[in-house]
């Protein structure tokens, strides 16, 4: 199965703890289960996604940074998963270095593009997780992106994390990339138990329209223990409720072409 325009999606939030990584490779998991070739560009020094996906980072001779840097090829950066259809261009925290030492060069915003550029072409998803900031690592993302997907802890006090990531993304679009669109925002950590839970995403469906909030992901202990494990939620644990909110929310990414509004699958 393969889908008929190469996407490009990027998972971002200055916030950390508003479940990105693990939104970026279950999301990544879900479509390449469906049967998409799917790569991970990991952007977050921390590596997470990553590790998530069972790479190692010890002993990595290649990975994004010595590939935007230009000092190794796609090739030697690409890394397959334990997952059918599933690549990574891993990170390291090399990372952190290059963003120090390229933060004040205007070029360097489009050097992601650049270098991934044209192979991501011959995926049908590449998505971007990217570290909770809004410096260059995250713009470089948002300039090689063309869908802007937004994790968000559902709590009241996120929501000015959310808005600031909207006004950094119309900001990419203005003056870099005119391609990115902000397509959606998936609520994380929802616990129905937790009064004012549900008011929150009503707030936000009424504030942002409810064709941009995707479908919850609720609180789950197995999302939780999977990433410790190596592992997404869908080889850690299947049944869960989690693995269930990860595969609806990739439905409905995977049905909404951009500039089309997103099916809601039964």
């Amino acid at each position: 199965m393969t889908a008929s325009v190469p996407r490009r999606l990027v998972f971002t939030n200055r916030k950390g703890g508003c479940g990105k990584t693990t939104t970026s490779v279950n999301i990544a998991a879900a479509l390449a289960h469906m049967g998409h070739r799917v790569l991970v560009v990991d952007t977050d020094p921390q590596a997470h996604a990553t590790m998530s996906l069972g790479i190692a980072q010890a002993g990595l001779k290649a990975d994004l940074s010595t590939l935007v840097e230009g000092r190794t090829s796609f090739e030697e950066a690409l890394r397959p998963t334990y997952i059918p259809r599933l690549a990574v261009i891993p990170s390291s925290r090399r990372l952190a270095d290059f963003e120090r030492r390229h933060s004040n060069l205007r070029e360097a915003r489009f050097w992601m593009r650049d270098r991934l550029s044209p192979a991501m072409d011959s995926f049908d998803f590449t998505i971007f997780d990217t570290p909770p900031t809004t410096q260059l690592l995250t713009l470089g993302a948002l300039v090689a992106g063309r869908e802007a997907y937004i994790p968000m802890q559902a709590q009241f006090l996120a929501m000015e994390g959310m808005i600031e990531i909207i006004e950094l993304a119309e900001q990419v679009q203005k003056h870099y990339n005119p391609d990115l669109e902000v397509r959606g925002i998936i609520p994380t950590f929802v616990d129905p138990s937790v009064m004012g839970g549900g008011a929150l995403l009503e707030d936000l469906r009424d504030r942002l329209g409810r064709d941009l909030v995707l479908k919850p992901v609720h609180l789950n202990r197995e999302l939780a223990e999977a990433p410790g494990a190596g592992q997404t939620i869908f080889q850690h644990s299947l049944r869960s409720s989690g693995a269930i909110d990860y595969y609806r929310v990739a439905l409905q990414i995977r049905d909404r072409a951009p500039g089309d509004q997103p099916r809601d699958p039964a």
